[in-house]
């Protein structure tokens, strides 16, 4: 790894990005990480109150490029951080896949981050938290860690499917072996790494085919994207945006994929099976803005972002051991979800969201909008209602 100086000195050499008028990009250094984000807002931003966006996989902070300049003509300050492992950010562990420390990248880290980068920009709290696929699950937890500091919470693309469930009252029920084999099947501490896991991973095989969170998780992942030539990391990249806008009618491709291909051939797979389809995508990432997202991951590669996968898929909740410490615990901040009608992600963890809806996991939810003719990359296809969705849920809220 680099130190902090060197890695900054690196980025200040990076080409500016093309952002919208009234979006301006700058780096603040941090203990830690010395974070790239892009914001809108007026000045002194104090004045103003704070929202963070918390982008995706394979997004970073220019996925809210659209949003940002809205929430600023709305009276916030509005702030979107490249997260630890993505984009212009440093001081994460850039480390190999066989050498890297999983534990930086565990899910009170990824908070913690948060934490710290509010505080270095000069507030004490967050308006609302707003997160878009495994953004929203950062977001998440950031409002059931610390709900007296993230005040409200907006989710996309991904709900919240409760804090974790631990093996309850085994040390007055059952044998030695059954409470063991209850601690192997559960408490996990939200991992998706359980026994229970590993056998519908088996079943998958024996069909021909693999889960994507699990091929994120091994070894050869980054190489299987970061080997592309230029223009196919455009055409791949192109592809992958597009793969999820489709309708939902079954689990797609993208999520189950062959057992014998990987991402980048199973996007081309796709692509050569559906070309009905078209480049819907272009609509909202014309090639200009696409290749931002290109010549990002061109120069940075994805095991960062591939981190925040190998965490949750650990066996034993080996990486997610400090998620117990919230176990049983709701969301009580003020909580919405917005998601396009076409996006499969709303649904891949089957009652997710009827548990936020019911407020089984969250106590004060406040609304589900789910928009026609959108799929999976909502701060990009329809940024008008996600900056209404935020607007309001903090209307109760006092400033």
């Amino acid at each position: 790894m680099k130190n902090k100086e060197q890695d900054l000195i690196m980025c200040l050499d990076l080409p500016s990005l093309p952002l919208p008028k009234g979006v301006t990009s700058r780096f603040i250094s941090t203990p830690d990480l010395t974070f790239h984000i892009i914001e809108a807002g007026a000045t002194p931003v104090q004045d103003h109150p704070l929202i963070v966006l918390l982008h995706g996989f394979p997004e970073i902070a220019y996925s809210w490029r659209r949003v940002l300049p809205k929430l600023a003509d709305a009276g916030f300050h509005a702030v979107a951080p490249d997260q630890r492992g993505f984009g212009r950010t440093t001081g994460w562990d850039t480390r190999s896949f066989e050498e890297v420390d999983l534990a930086s990248f565990s899910l009170t880290n990824l908070v913690r981050d948060i934490v710290v980068l509010v505080h270095a920009l000069g507030y004490r709290s967050v308006h609302c938290v707003v997160g878009h696929d495994c953004g929203a699950i950062t977001a998440s937890l950031c409002a059931l860690m610390r709900p007296d500091f993230f005040r409200s919470v907006v989710l996309m693309s991904h709900p919240f499917n409760g804090s974790p469930t631990l093996p309850f009252n085994t040390a007055n029920e059952g044998s030695v072996e059954e409470q063991a084999e209850v601690a192997a099947q559960g408490g996990g501490g939200g991992a998706e790494g359980s026994a229970a896991a590993s056998g519908i991973h088996e079943a998958l095989a024996r069909s021909g085919r693999k889960h994507y969170k699990w091929y994120y998780s091994t070894a050869s992942a980054n190489t299987d994207m970061s080997s592309l030539a230029p223009e196919e990391l455009h055409r791949f990249l192109r592809g992958y945006f597009h793969l999820k806008i489709e309708e939902v009618v079954q689990m797609p491709y993208y999520y189950i994929m062959p057992l014998d291909a990987t991402m980048p051939e199973a996007v081309e797979r796709h692509m050569v099976d559906e070309p009905s389809q078209g480049m819907t995508s272009h609509s909202w990432l014309p090639d200009d803005e696409l290749a931002v997202y290109v010549a990002e991951y061109a120069r940075t590669g994805y095991q960062g972002g591939l981190n925040w996968y190998c965490v949750r898929t650990a066996a034993g909740g080996r990486f997610t051991k400090d998620y117990d410490l919230f176990a049983g615990k709701k969301i009580e901040t003020p909580c919405s979800f917005i998601s396009g009608a076409k996006d499969w992600g709303t649904y891949q963890e089957p009652g997710a969201l009827d548990k936020m809806t019911s407020g089984a996991v969250c106590s004060d939810f406040r609304s589900l909008k789910v928009l026609d003719g959108v799929g999976h990359w909502i701060p990009q296809e329809a940024p008008d209602e996600v900056v209404q969705t935020i607007i309001e849920l903090t209307a109760g809220l006092n400033v």
